[in-house]
C-alpha cells in the first residue's frame, strides 16, 4: 500500500488513546499534567503536524510544555510572521481549579494537528499552552475547598501557584516564572491574539460562557475591534451554530429576584489581569470564563466551540485582523488614562436564574440556592471604564541608572529602551510628591502604594548610563501607564520605587515634552 495512503490511519488509529483524561472518566476527572504531557506525546509519535516546545519552568521545576500548530509548519518565529497568518497564543489552567480550559484546549490541539479542525491550519498558526500553571494543577484537592460552588469535578487544584501567587494578577510585576517565560514566548513569536481561559465563580446567570476582551480604557484598535465586532460576531455564532448563549463577563450587583434589575458589571481595568495587559499592549486580548454552575462535561463543550469559533473568524478575517494590529502598532495617543472608573452603563436584555436565598447573602459573588427558572431582564450593564486621572503623553521618560531593574521590567513587557552615552540637559517634567499612602493589607505580597502630586515644568539633566523611553513606539502607552507615579496598576502601586517617594520629594522618573537628541545605544 502506497505510505502516504497508509498515513491518514496510521495518524487516526491512537486517536482512542489520546482522548483527554475528562472523555475517558464520562467527565468525572480533569487532567493531571502527566495525562497532559502523555496527549501531547502520543500525538507527536503519530507523526502529527506539530512541534512541541518547553515554555519554561514552574518554581517547582516542572517543564511546561507548549505546542506550535501550522500548515505548513513554520521553523521559527520568523516564518510565522512572514507567512502572513493571524498568529493566536491560547493557554489554559492559570487557575488550576478552572479545568474546562486545559481540557477544551487539548482538544483543538488534537483537533488540528488530526482531526477535522486541520483545515484552520491552512489560515492560522496556533501557539497553545494547555497546562500553564503546573504546580497548583498537581496540588488536588476537594473542589468544595479549592473552588466552592463549582459543578464539577470533584477533585481540582487551588487557584495559586507553587509560590502561592495568583498567576492572573502577575502581568505587572512579574514575579513568577510562569509570567516570564510566556512573555518570552510571545515577545518571540509576537502573536495577534492572546486567549485566557477560565471559569466564573460569580452570579447565576443563563450562559454557557461569558468573556471579555481588554478593559482597560487606553483602547486602541486592536482592542476596538475586537470588542466591537469580532466578539459580537462569535456571540451570534454561539447562539446560531452551537444553540449556546454567552454575554460580556460580570455579575448582578444584587442577586435577590426583585432587585436583579439593579445591573450587571464587569471585573476590573487594571492590567495585572492577563487580558487587560494584551489589550493595552495592541493585542486582540480575549478572555473566556465558562459558567462554574454548568456540569463540567458542559463547560468544556461551551469553551472548545467558542475556541473553535475563534478560530474560524480568525481565519476568514484575517485581514482585518491583521490591519487592526497594525493600526494599533501605530496608535500614538496624546494622553494616558492612568486611574479609571466604570462608563456610564448600557441598557441591555440579561439572562438570569432566579435564586432562593441560602447562608451566603444576596451579592454577585454570594452562593445561593438555584430554581432552574431563567428570566430575561432588561438592565443596566456596566461593561466598560473610563478615566479617573488622565496625564498628558510625553515624548519619553528619563529613568535613572539606578533603577536598572524597573528598566528589566520594562524589556521583559516588550518596551524599548535606550541608554543615554552622553550627559544630557535641557527642559523637563518632574513629579514634586503631595502625598503618599500604602493599603493596609497584603495583596500578592505588596501593599499597594497610591502617591499624589502634579508634574511641573524646570531645568534639568540626566547623566551617562540614564535611560530613555520613548512613548513613540509600540508600547509607548503600555510604558506610560508603568511609569507614570499616579497609575492605579504602575510600579509605583507594586513598590517598585517605594525607598524613593517620600512627601516634598521628586519622583525619581523624569518626563520630557520633545524628543532628546543625544548619543544612544539600545539596551539588550
Amino acid at each position: 500500500m502506497n505510505p502516504r495512503l497508509l498515513l491518514p490511519f496510521l495518524l487516526a488509529a491512537p486517536l482512542a488513546a489520546q482522548q483527554t483524561r475528562p472523555e475517558r472518566t464520562d467527565n468525572r476527572e480533569t487532567s493531571s499534567y502527566a495525562d497532559v504531557v502523555g496527549l501531547l506525546d502520543s500525538l507527536a509519535r503519530a507523526g502529527a503536524p506539530m512541534r512541541t516546545g518547553i515554555l519554561g519552568y514552574s518554581p517547582e521545576g516542572k517543564a511546561i510544555p507548549y505546542v506550535v500548530l501550522a500548515r505548513p509548519m513554520v521553523d521559527d518565529p520568523g516564518a510565522a510572521v512572514r507567512s502572513g497568518k493571524p498568529i493566536l497564543y491560547i493557554q489554559g489552567n492559570i487557575h488550576s481549579g478552572e479545568v474546562e480550559g486545559k481540557e477544551a484546549l487539548q482538544m483543538i490541539v488534537r483537533d488540528l494537528a488530526v482531526g477535522p479542525l486541520q483545515p484552520l491550519l491552512d489560515s492560522v498558526i496556533v501557539l497553545a499552552v494547555p497546562i500553564y500553571n503546573i504546580d497548583g494543577n498537581e496540588k488536588p484537592g476537594p473542589g468544595s475547598q479549592n473552588r466552592p460552588g463549582q459543578n464539577g469535578p470533584a477533585v481540582v487544584g487551588p487557584s495559586t501557584n507553587g509560590q502561592g501567587f495568583n498567576l492572573n494578577r502577575d502581568y505587572v510585576k512579574l514575579e513568577a516564572p510562569e509570567t516570564r517565560a510566556s512573555l518570552a514566548l510571545i515577545g518571540a513569536w509576537d502573536p495577534d491574539f492572546f486567549i485566557d481561559l477560565h471559569t466564573t465563580d460569580g452570579s447565576y446567570h443563563g450562559y454557557a460562557l461569558t468573556y471579555a476582551t481588554g478593559l482597560n480604557p487606553n483602547s486602541g484598535p486592536a482592542n476596538d475591534y475586537v470588542r466591537d465586532r469580532f466578539l459580537p460576531t462569535i456571540r451570534e455564532r454561539m447562539r446560531r451554530r452551537h444553540h449556546e448563549e454567552t454575554f460580556w463577563y460580570g455579575n448582578f450587583r444584587n442577586q435577590e429576584p426583585d432587585s436583579l434589575a439593579q445591573g450587571w458589571e464587569t471585573y476590573d481595568a487594571r492590567p495585572r489581569f492577563g487580558t487587560n495587559s494584551f489589550g493595552l499592549r495592541g493585542k486582540l486580548a480575549i478572555l473566556s470564563e465558562g459558567y462554574s454552575n454548568n456540569p463540567f462535561g458542559q463547560r468544556i463543550t461551551a469553551t472548545y466551540d467558542f475556541l473553535h469559533e475563534i478560530l474560524s473568524l480568525a481565519a476568514e478575517q484575517r485581514g482585518q485582523v491583521k490591519g487592526a494590529v497594525a493600526a494599533a502598532e501605530e496608535w500614538h495617543p496624546d494622553s494616558v488614562i492612568v486611574r479609571s472608573t466604570f462608563a456610564p452603563p448600557v441598557l441591555q436584555d440579561v439572562i438570569a436564574e432566579v435564586t432562593r436565598p441560602d447562608s451566603d447573602g444576596s451579592s454577585g459573588f454570594s452562593r445561593r440556592q438555584r430554581t432552574g427558572v431563567y428570566r430575561t431582564i432588561r438592565m443596566p450593564t456596566w461593561l466598560w471604564f473610563t478615566s479617573a486621572r488622565t496625564e498628558a503623553m510625553p515624548a519619553a521618560y528619563l529613568v535613572p541608572a539606578a533603577h536598572a531593574d524597573l528598566v528589566d521590567l520594562l524589556r521583559r513587557q516588550g518596551v524599548v529602551v535606550q541608554r543615554l552615552n552622553q550627559e544630557w540637559q535641557g527642559t523637563v517634567e518632574a513629579f514634586p510628591v503631595d502625598s503618599v499612602s500604602a493599603v493596609p493589607f497584603v495583596f500578592e505580597g505588596h501593599r499597594a502604594v497610591t502617591v499624589q502630586g502634579r508634574w511641573g515644568v524646570r531645568a534639568g539633566q540626566a547623566a551617562v548610563g540614564w535611560f530613555y523611553v520613548s512613548t513613540s513606539q509600540r508600547q509607548g502607552a503600555f510604558a506610560a501607564y508603568l511609569l507614570e507615579p499616579a497609575s492605579e496598576d504602575g510600579f509605583v502601586a507594586w513598590n517598585f520605587l517605594d525607598r524613593d517617594l517620600r512627601r516634598g520629594t521628586e519622583y525619581p522618573v523624569l518626563r520630557v515634552r520633545t524628543p532628546i537628541a543625544a548619543p544612544m545605544t539600545l539596551v539588550p
